[in-house]
């Protein structure tokens, strides 16, 4: 269990190209025997509380009812792990933070789970930032769609809701090769 942890906290975040190196030194300071491949591959079962490999979980692909292209959610080994991860986190009502590469489904993955919980408990905002995006900006989509309860306590205008605050694209430090 804490080997897994280990890897989906401090690993989590490593670029693809040296998590290679990360599982490596991990394997080397270990002296429990854990199985061959890299331990991104690894899931903790809860039934065996032992390692096995996320691809026994990636479900069988059913095209949406809607059929818009947005909502594709194509079950892979990285969609299967990242919903599993955000839906465990997200139980546990702590922030979240996806980080990747332009184009690995982060957003589509994110929506695909808040697809998943109870609307009649959380309401979810989403703010796209842009290159453009200002702290002001910012400021006003917050405050438009918070009420003030008291003293220092701010809520969503549904009241008896939580809100989800969902900021897409948080960093965007250099134009990409789209231009964007």
């Amino acid at each position: 269990m804490y080997i897994f942890c280990l890897v989906w906290s401090v690993g989590s975040c490593i670029v693809q190209e040296e998590r290679d190196k990360f599982n490596e030194f991990l394997k080397q300071q270990c002296s429990s025997s854990l199985p061959v491949g890299s331990l991104y591959d690894q899931y903790i079962d809860p039934k065996t509380l032992s390692l096995d490999l996320w691809e026994k979980k990636v479900q069988h692909y059913e095209a949406p009812a809607d059929k818009k292209f947005s909502s594709i959610l194509v079950p892979t080994v990285d969609t299967t792990r990242y919903s599993w991860l955000l839906n465990v986190l997200l139980m546990t009502k702590r922030p979240v933070m996806f980080c990747g590469d332009s184009g690995t489904a982060k957003t589509v993955t994110v929506f695909s789970a808040f697809r998943q919980m109870d609307t009649e408990k959380y309401i979810f905002l989403n703010v796209n930032f842009s290159s453009r995006t200002t702290s002001k900006n910012f400021q006003d989509i917050i405050e438009e769609n918070i009420d003030k309860r008291s003293l220092k306590s701010y809520g969503p205008k549904s009241n008896g809701k939580k809100m989800i605050f969902f900021i897409d694209d948080l960093n965007m430090p250099i134009i990409d090769k789209y231009g964007t």
